[in-house]
């Protein structure tokens, strides 16, 4: 039987709201604030921020930022 890995996760460090990692994952993440879903696995995810829903090349939430895999 495969395993079906559909779920894509932004981890951020809480404290900067910076995405330290990207996983796959084969099971929903419902209960840890660190994880944010993402629509596809994309490293370029690596040290942006994530800001009031939206993601950002700065801490400040000033340079708006889109995955190119979107």
């Amino acid at each position: 039987m495969a395993v079906n890995f559909a779920y894509n996760y932004a981890v951020l460090n809480l404290n900067t709201n910076m995405c330290i990692s990207v996983q796959t994952t084969s099971e929903e993440v419902t209960d840890d604030p660190r994880y944010v879903e993402i629509p596809v696995y994309d490293q370029e995810y690596l040290l942006k921020y994530y800001l009031n829903g939206a993601w950002y090349e700065d801490a400040a939430g000033t340079i708006p930022w889109t995955s190119s895999l979107i």
